[in-house]
């Protein structure tokens, strides 16, 4: 039986029997998943959790990448975003070193360069040489949370040109929505989306791998 792993952020991180990761591994036939996103994490994060599965020999048989916006920061084991709650436990210093870089540090021209520059070489020179079925698409289209289309197009595998979170905001009019950093989420608790929602978003995954 065919191994499948979900590679991202909250978008792909609910392993609940609605979400769409599980319904997409009922449809194609896969063991259960091992690997699902990681709330709050950047694109660096799961580069590192991948290149570590490709070092070990442990890639599954069907890589399904949903990619983040670039306006997150890399940190091993902290989620350090524009407005993060600070965490009981965790040195007050370092979110008040976070505050500070965000007013006097960040630059958005160069996240989205460095974003785009890495992902390309990602997609170009890793994900192409990897012996997976390689699924991409976007939890947040390149840069729709500044308003912007970026307008990057992905080479390897089967690539969704489509945002999860305009997805996820379609429909449902009366829903409540829940701010977070630079974009509201709407707060239903499985990928952010409706039982529903994620049934058709496995059924579009599922079509477009045919």
């Amino acid at each position: 039986m065919k191994t499948i792993g979900f590679f991202g952020d909250s978008f792909c991180a609910s392993n609940q029997p609605e979400s769409w990761c599980n319904i997409l591994q009922e449809k194609l036939g896969c063991s259960r998943p091992r690997w699902f996103g990681e709330p709050g994490r950047s694109i660096w994060s799961v580069f590192f959790r991948y290149n570590q599965l490709i070092k070990e020999d442990r890639v599954p048989d069907i890589s399904v990448f949903c990619w983040t916006e670039p306006y997150r920061l890399y940190h091993p084991r902290h989620i350090l975003t524009a407005n993060t709650e600070p965490l009981e436990g965790v040195d007050p210093k370092m979110y008040e070193a976070l505050d500070q870089y965000w007013i006097h540090l960040h630059n958005y021209d160069k996240d989205e360069m460095a974003y785009e520059y890495a992902l390309k070489h990602y997609d170009q020179n890793i994900l192409s040489k990897v012996d997976s079925e390689i699924v991409q698409m976007w939890s947040f289209r390149p840069f729709e949370t500044a308003g912007k289309d970026a307008g990057i197009k992905l080479t390897t595998g089967t690539f969704i040109d489509e945002s999860m979170l305009a997805f996820s905001k379609s429909g449902d009019k009366d829903t409540s929505w829940k701010s977070s950093g630079r974009v509201n989420l709407c707060d239903r608790g499985i990928n952010h989306m409706t039982p529903e929602q994620n049934q058709q978003w496995a059924d579009k995954v599922f079509s477009k791998m045919q």
